[in-house]
């Protein structure tokens, strides 16, 4: 057999665009051992990122060949290889792990802008037992007063004794103004959320008015998580595209006071599906055995000028 022979249904690994190129390129200094390790997982695995409802198929050996050898090629270049999604499809590449992702969403979050606008503006559809299917929009300034748009389209205005827009950080409430004053530091942020950092983390990138550093030590303590898993790429309920991660938290249980009686709610598993490149949540799902799902979809959520 001559060097150029290969044996009956073998496959050459370096027969996909870009060969030529990569071999004309010569010797490159090689990556370090955490990438070539990363890479090497992933590889092995044979990953294919599909569409979020869409079932799984198990690749073709061919498939997973020519995977392989374009992780081969990023490896030699000196790159850092993320799982490839599929041969002759242009998407974005998945992180090869949900820390690794996140971070890099920390990053995006803190080179944001501040926002000194009068309002904050949530356009949200939901889908659970109670609400069954809906929209609703709202705006609320820095003091949490809240308008909310009715079903004729009118606008209604705040009440005087009225209720206050906050969002739960440890055991309190805070307002949008409130919030600003939260430490940008993640330890020190991690201890103010207490227990369930992960739940409490993700409500707050929801749609809380954040300041861009915040939102980055946010996006750092789920990414040192343990537990939280790298989906890959999917498509939202309205088609758009992101990154999911998911966690699944412990069993929990609530004692009734008057009777002592304990009630356990199974363990909960949350997906976030965020946009790689703005690092805003686009949906969010919560599951649990014995329980119905929801569903929260982010259709508009930021700082506006006015209300309306």
């Amino acid at each position: 057999m001559t060097d150029n022979a290969q044996p009956h249904g073998s496959i050459d690994v370096l027969d996909f665009p870009g060969a030529d190129d990569l071999i004309a390129a010569g010797r490159v200094e090689p990556p370090s051992s955490r990438v070539v390790e990363a890479a090497l997982a992933q590889v092995s695995a044979g990953l294919v990122v599909v569409p979020l409802e869409a079932p799984r198929r198990k690749p073709s050996r061919s498939r997973r060949l020519l995977v392989a050898a374009a992780a081969v090629a990023a490896i030699a270049a000196g790159a850092v290889a993320y799982p490839v999604i599929g041969v002759g499809e242009s998407r974005p590449p998945a992180s090869a792990s949900a820390a690794e992702f996140l971070n890099r969403m920390a990053a995006t979050a803190a080179g944001a802008s501040e926002t000194d606008a009068p309002y904050w503006k949530v356009h949200v559809e939901v889908d659970n037992e109670d609400d069954r299917q809906r929209r609703s929009t709202s705006w609320f300034d820095r003091e949490g007063h809240l308008w909310s748009r009715n079903l004729d389209g009118s606008i209604e205005k705040p009440s005087p004794g009225g209720k206050l827009k906050a969002w739960p950080v440890g055991d309190r409430f805070l307002t949008w103004k409130q919030l600003e004053s939260l430490p940008t530091d993640p330890d020190a942020l991690e201890r103010r959320l207490g227990d369930d950092v992960f739940g409490k983390a993700s409500t707050l990138l929801q749609d809380a008015p954040l300041a861009p550093e915040v939102r980055a030590a946010l996006f750092k303590i789920m990414a040192r998580t343990e537990g939280v898993k790298l989906i890959g790429q999917v498509e939202d309920t309205k088609g758009r595209k992101g990154t999911a991660v998911e966690f699944t938290g412990r069993p929990g249980w609530m004692e009734d006071p008057a009777t002592g009686k304990r009630t356990i709610f199974p363990s909960r598993t949350t997906r976030l599906v965020i946009d790689p490149e703005s690092g805003k949540l686009l949906e969010s799902y919560d599951t649990a055995k014995g329980m119905p799902d929801s569903r929260a979809t982010y259709l508009e959520v930021g700082p506006v000028d006015k209300i309306g």
